[in-house]
C-alpha cells in the first residue's frame, strides 16, 4: 500500500501493534509470521502470569509484600483483559484498520487536509513515543534490580553470597534454588522474556486508539473546513443576482453539501465502531491506572531503603499518569471537534441565502447543527465519557472524591501507620 512510511506515529503504532500479532496482513507468509508471533505473545504473557500468580502466593499475608507484588500484577491482568476482549473483535479490529489505511491514512486530501494529517502525525508522534518510553523505563528498571551492582557502588549483589542475589520476582522453578547458578541466570531470563513482552502488550493498544482517537478528530476538522467554505461561490453568485448562475450554483453546492453529510455520517458510525471494540478495555485501563498509581504511590513513600525500588515506583507512577493522559486527551479532542462541527456549518453564511434554491441547504445544516450539538465520545464500560474530566476525576489533589487516586493513597498510608 502506498505512503506506508509516511507517517511516523502510523509506523510506530503498526511497529508496536505487530509485535504482539495483533494487525492486518498483506501476504499469507505476513500472516503467518503475525500467528507466530502471537503465539509468542501467548507465551510470554502466560509466562507473566505464572511469576505474578506465584509472587503473590508467597506474598500473601504481609501489606507491604502485597502492595509491592500488586504494581507488577495488576498490569499482567489487564494486559490479559484486553487480549480476550481483543480476540473476541479481531475481525472487527482487522476490518477497521483496512478502512483507516485506505479512507484516513492513506487517502488523498487537498492542502488542507495535508496540514490537518500531519498535524496529527506530529501529535500521535509525540504522545505515542512519550507514553512507549515511559513504559520501557519501567521495564528496564526491574531489569536493573539484579545487575545494579555493576551500575553502581551500592548494590544488592556484588558482596553477597550467592543466596543473597535477588531477582525482580521471586519465581517457582520446582524447588530448585533461585539464588543459585545457573537457576538465578535462568529464572533471569525468564522474567526478562516476561517483562519486555508485558511492556510492549501494556502501551500497543493504548497507543492504538489514541491514533485512531486523534485521527478522527483530525476528519472532524476537515469537515469543518468543507462546511465552512461549502456557501462561499454560492455568496457570491447570489450578490450578483444572475437566476441562472443561481440555480446552477444550487445544485453544484447541494451536491458537495450531500458529501459533507456522507461525511459526518461516516465520522459517527467510525466512532461508534471505536467504542464497540475499546470500550471494555478503557473501562480496565483506566480503572487499573487509579488503583496503580494509588498502590505506586504508596510503594514510592515507604520504601524500604531500597533506591532502585523507590525507581522502580516512580516509573510505575509516570508511566500511568501519562497513559491516562494520552487516553483521556485523544479522546477529549473527538469530544471537541465533533461538537466544533456545527459551529462550522453556522459560519458558513447560510443566513444570507434566501433564495429559494438554497432552502434544502439551508434546511440540511440546521439539521446539521442540531445533530453535532450531541458530540462523539468514547465511553469507559458505556458508564461514562472518556475526557479529560476524566483525568482530572483519577488524580485531582484538591477534593477528597471516592474514585481520587490520591484519596486512596491517603487512606492506605493512614492504614501502614495504623498496622506499623
Amino acid at each position: 500500500m502506498k505512503n506506508k512510511s509516511k507517517f511516523l506515529s502510523v509506523n510506530v503504532a503498526r511497529f508496536l501493534m505487530k509485535t504482539v500479532g495483533f494487525w492486518t496482513a498483506d501476504t499469507i507468509n505476513e500472516q503467518r509470521l503475525l500467528n507466530v508471533i502471537f503465539a509468542y505473545t501467548i507465551f510470554a504473557i502466560a509466562l507473566a502470569l505464572w511469576i505474578e500468580a506465584y509472587d503473590f502466593y508467597i506474598s500473601f499475608g504481609e501489606f507491604y509484600a502485597i502492595t509491592y507484588t500488586a504494581c507488577s500484577s495488576m498490569p499482567v491482568a489487564v494486559i490479559i483483559m484486553k487480549i480476550i476482549i481483543f480476540l473476541r473483535n479481531r475481525k472487527d479490529m482487522m476490518r477497521l484498520i483496512r478502512y483507516t489505511e485506505k479512507n484516513f491514512w492513506f487517502n488523498e486530501y487537498d492542502e488542507f487536509g495535508e496540514k490537518i494529517l500531519n498535524d496529527v502525525n506530529m501529535k500521535g508522534s509525540i504522545l505515542i513515543c512519550c507514553f512507549t518510553c515511559c513504559v520501557q523505563s519501567t521495564v528496564y528498571t526491574y531489569m536493573l534490580t539484579p545487575i545494579i551492582g555493576i551500575l553502581i557502588l551500592f548494590v544488592e549483589n556484588i558482596g553477597k553470597n550467592e543466596t543473597d542475589r535477588i531477582l525482580p520476582f521471586n519465581v517457582w522453578l520446582g524447588g530448585l534454588d533461585t539464588h543459585l547458578s545457573p537457576y538465578f541466570e535462568i529464572a533471569f531470563i525468564m522474567e526478562i522474556i516476561a517483562l519486555i513482552h508485558s511492556g510492549l502488550c501494556f502501551c500497543c493498544f493504548d497507543n492504538f486508539l489514541c491514533l485512531l482517537n486523534l485521527t478522527v478528530a483530525g476528519q472532524f476538522r476537515i469537515l469543518q473546513h468543507r462546511l465552512e467554505i461549502l456557501l462561499d461561490k454560492s455568496v457570491l453568485c447570489y450578490m450578483t443576482q444572475d437566476k441562472v448562475c443561481q440555480d446552477e450554483d444550487a445544485r453544484e453546492t447541494f451536491e458537495e453539501f450531500k458529501r459533507c453529510v456522507k461525511h459526518h455520517r461516516m465520522l459517527i458510525d467510525y466512532v461508534e465502531q471505536l467504542e464497540k471494540i475499546f470500550t471494555m478495555s478503557t473501562l480496565c485501563q483506566l480503572l487499573m491506572s487509579g488503583i496503580l498509581l494509588c498502590v505506586a504511590g504508596f510503594q514510592v513513600f515507604l520504601a524500604r531503603g531500597i533506591i532502585i525500588r523507590q525507581l522502580i515506583f516512580i516509573a510505575h507512577i509516570n508511566g500511568c499518569f501519562f497513559q491516562l493522559f494520552v487516553i483521556t486527551l485523544a479522546a477529549n479532542e473527538v469530544i471537541i471537534e465533533s461538537r466544533a462541527v456545527g459551529d462550522a456549518a453556522y459560519n458558513a453564511n447560510w443566513q444570507t441565502l434566501s433564495y429559494e434554491p438554497y432552502k434544502n441547504i439551508r434546511m440540511g445544516i440546521i439539521t446539521i447543527m442540531a445533530r453535532a450539538d450531541r458530540p462523539c465520545y468514547i465511553t469507559a464500560g458505556g458508564f461514562f465519557p472518556v475526557s479529560l474530566e476524566t483525568f482530572m476525576a483519577v488524580i485531582n489533589l484538591r477534593h477528597y472524591h471516592p474514585q481520587n487516586s490520591y484519596s486512596h493513597l491517603s487512606i492506605i498510608l493512614l492504614k501502614n501507620n495504623i498496622i506499623y
